[in-house]
C-alpha cells in the first residue's frame, strides 16, 4: 500500500508539496508538480483507498492538548489537508489542558465509532485507562506518555532546546533564562532539561534560571516580569509561541537597555515575528510532515489486524533553526 510519504521520497520533494499538488492548497512550480504527478503515476498512489468501507465513511478522532497553540492550529491544517486526500472524515477535539475534559473527549469518540486516535496528551505521567483497553489504534503526536506502548510521532524535544540553547551561547549570550509551564507536560520537561543541559556543558558555572508558568492562571506577566525584568538575561528560551507572545508583551514595558540586549529563541514560527523591533529566533517543527506521517500510520495501523500489546515506538523529525538575531 504505497502512502505519500513514498511519493514523495519518488518524487524527491516534502510530503507537504506532494499534498499541495493533489489538493491544489498552494502554488508548485511546474518542475516539481510534474515529478509529483509522474510519481503518482508510476507508484499507482491512489489517495481516496481509504473511503470505501463497507460503503461507510471512515472517522478519525483527533484530541489536542491546546488548540490556542501556534504548533496546533497548524496541526490542525495538515492533517484536514491529509484526510482530504484520503476522503476520511476528521472530528477533531480541544481538552483545553484539562486532564478530565481530555478523558471525556476520548469516550465521547469512541461513542462516534472512530476507527483510529490521534492524541496530545494533557499530562505525561497519567494515561487514561480507557487507553490501557483500547480496541482501535492509537498515534501520540507532539507529546507522549513516560511509559507507553503505543507510536510517537513528533521530535527530539531534549535536543531542541538543547540546541537552542547553544544557539544563544554562540550568538555572545553568557547569562540564558528558560520560560515554561509546568514539567507535568512531556515537551516541557524535555524542554527544560535540555537547556539545562546544555548550560551545564557551555557554561560549567552556570545555574539554570526557569520560570514555571501555569496555563490557567491570569498572573503571568507579573512574573514574567519578575523574572527578566531586571535585566540581568542576555538570552531567554521560550518553551511554546504563547508564553513568547507574552514575554513581548512585557518587553514592550521594560526599558530599551534590555529590549536591546536580551536575545530571545522560541518555538513555532508565525509571520508577524519578521515585524518586531527586536529579533526572535525560532525552533521551527516540521508541523505538517508531522501530522502526514501521523497520520499515514494510523490509517496503515488500521488496514491490518491491531494488536493493543504492541511495544512503543518513536518516529521522530529533525528541527531547524529560523536565525533572525545578529
Amino acid at each position: 500500500m504505497k502512502t505519500m510519504k513514498d511519493v514523495a521520497l519518488q518524487a524527491g520533494v516534502s510530503i507537504t508539496t506532494v499534498s499541495h499538488v493533489i489538493n491544489k492548497t498552494r502554488h508548485v512550480s511546474k518542475e516539481t508538480k510534474e515529478a509529483v504527478l509522474q510519481a503518482i503515476k508510476e507508484l499507482n498512489y491512489c489517495a481516496s483507498r481509504h473511503k470505501a468501507n463497507g460503503g461507510k465513511l471512515i472517522s478519525i478522532g483527533v484530541i489536542l492538548a491546546d488548540a490556542r497553540e501556534d504548533y496546533y492550529t497548524a496541526m490542525i491544517k495538515a492533517i484536514e489537508s491529509v484526510a482530504a486526500d484520503y476522503g476520511i472524515s476528521i472530528i477533531f477535539c480541544d481538552s483545553e489542558m484539562d486532564s478530565e475534559k481530555e478523558e471525556k473527549n476520548i469516550v465521547i469518540l469512541l461513542e462516534r465509532d472512530v476507527r483510529g486516535l490521534l492524541l496530545a496528551p494533557v499530562e505525561a505521567d497519567h494515561i487514561p485507562q480507557i487507553l490501557q483497553r483500547l480496541s482501535i489504534p492509537l498515534v501520540l503526536i507532539d507529546r507522549q506518555y513516560e511509559s507507553h506502548k503505543f507510536l510517537f510521532v513528533g521530535i527530539n524535544n531534549f535536543r531542541s532546546s538543547y540546541l537552542g540553547t547553544q544557539y544563544l551561547f554562540e550568538k555572545g549570550c553568557k547569562y540564558i533564562g528558560f520560560i515554561g509551564y509546568s514539567g507535568s507536560v512531556y515537551t516541557i520537561k524535555q524542554r527544560i532539561l535540555g537547556y539545562k543541559a546544555a548550560l551545564v556543558e557551555l557554561q560549567e558555572s552556570a545555574v539554570p534560571q526557569v520560570l514555571s508558568l501555569s496555563y490557567h492562571k491570569e498572573d503571568s506577566y507579573p512574573l514574567i516580569k519578575r523574572f527578566i525584568g531586571d535585566g540581568r538575561f542576555d538570552g531567554l528560551v521560550c518553551a511554546t509561541s504563547s508564553i513568547c507572545y507574552e514575554v513581548i508583551e512585557v518587553l514592550e514595558h521594560l526599558a530599551e537597555e534590555i529590549q536591546k540586549r536580551l536575545k530571545i529563541i522560541s518555538y513555532d514560527d508565525n509571520r508577524w515575528l519578521d515585524y518586531l523591533k527586536y529579533p526572535v529566533s525560532v525552533i521551527s517543527q516540521p508541523v505538517a510532515e508531522i501530522g502526514n506521517a501521523a497520520l499515514e500510520n494510523l490509517l496503515q495501523m488500521i488496514g491490518q489486524t491491531y494488536s493493543s500489546c504492541e511495544v512503543k515506538r518513536e518516529l521522530l523529525f529533525d528541527i531547524s533553526i529560523i536565525d533572525r538575531i545578529k
